[in-house]
């Protein structure tokens, strides 16, 4: 797995020399099907020692774990990290002086610490998901719940045991600090679930779904990632729109290149929203790492020479995830398309 530790690892790491990050889907139906895609991307690219270690891993090393890789690879300095995942990515190439985390950032925007409850009246299971991966289960089981003449007993257990399991659940979620949850059971026993929760934990519920009690990890992990894309879309436009508004009352919200920069300097950024497609180029100070959209004969911070970066989208993304912000890839937004980045702000 893409452990915290490893995503800091990249976002840290910066070369005298050049870093070669490839991101490659493996879902074709045969290894040859997705070789062929990787060699044609790694033509004209003339890094050599760089390209042969990746080769060397997919031909001998890489087990056909997950449905995509990422790959790292600074042969000059003797730095190598693939990491399988358990989603799909694009596959693309990329090469520069640090990591591309870009993908990254989507992934984890996308796949990042999931909850999931099935509820019935007796108990739930609870799940842990990250990148599209089981990370831990657990399940909480009250008292047994029996029938009258088809009428449950008027001594149900039934709302004693939702609110075991809500209370479970709440326990389980915190601990795992999950970001999203789906609910999976019937309308009913749902309703009565989540009513059991405090309203900080209604708001990460983000999507429900019909599914029962004895259903395996993988048609839970399924009918997650398909929920969770619909939510996904309807979260983000809700955020963009968030962000345009108070951009324009000039409240806590920026919008262009420029503005977020700005922002991103101060550490006013507590999301950064970005439009998958989105690039430009744009200067950093030598000094004191200042981004800026427009060159300037020095920063206005440390003094120091300014230098043009070839996607200052990808470095803002960096700094923002260093700074412990959250990051947002948003697909398929006509309003996020128009502005390209922007972001909403602590202050």
């Amino acid at each position: 797995m893409l452990s915290d530790k490893a995503i800091s690892e990249l976002l840290d790491y910066k070369s005298d020399n050049l870093v070669l990050s490839i991101y490659l889907n493996t879902t074709e139906k045969t290894p040859e099907a997705y070789k062929l895609t990787l060699r044609s991307m790694l033509k004209g690219i003339n890094m050599p020692s760089d390209e042969e270690a990746i080769i060397r891993y997919i031909e001998h090393k890489y087990s056909r774990e997950g449905r995509s890789l990422a790959l790292f690879s600074c042969a000059a300095e003797k730095f190598f990290r693939a990491y399988p995942l358990s989603v799909p990515v694009h596959s693309r190439i990329h090469i520069g002086s640090k990591p591309y985390v870009r993908p990254l950032a989507n992934i984890l925007d996308a796949y990042g610490a999931y909850g999931v409850a099935l509820v019935d009246k007796q108990g739930a299971r609870l799940f842990h998901f990250h990148l599209g991966e089981l990370v831990e289960q657990e399940g909480v089981m009250g008292d047994e719940v029996h029938q009258v003449r088809g009428v449950q007993s008027s001594k149900n257990p039934v709302k004693r045991n939702i609110k075991e399991s809500a209370e479970f659940a709440m326990a389980f979620f915190g601990e795992k600090k999950v970001r999203r949850i789906l609910l999976g059971g019937t309308e009913e026993n749902l309703a009565q679930f989540q009513n059991n929760l405090p309203k900080k934990w209604q708001s990460l519920v983000v999507g429900t779904f019909s599914l029962g009690m004895t259903a395996n990890q993988h048609e839970v992990l399924d009918e997650a990632i398909k929920v969770g894309s619909a939510a996904e879309e309807k979260r983000e436009a809700g955020l963009v729109l968030q962000m345009n508004t108070a951009a324009a009352k000039h409240a806590e919200g920026v919008v262009g290149l420029r503005d977020t920069l700005r922002a991103s300097h101060e550490g006013r950024i507590q999301t950064l929203l970005v439009d998958e497609n989105y690039h430009a180029p744009g200067y950093q100070c030598e000094g004191c790492g200042h981004l800026a959209a427009e060159k300037q004969d020095s920063c206005p911070f440390c003094g120091e020479q300014f230098a043009k970066i070839t996607d200052a989208a990808e470095v803002a993304v960096r700094k923002v995830m260093l700074a412990g912000g959250v990051v947002e890839i948003v697909r398929d937004n006509p309003k996020m398309a128009e502005v390209g980045i922007g972001g909403l702000l602590r202050y």
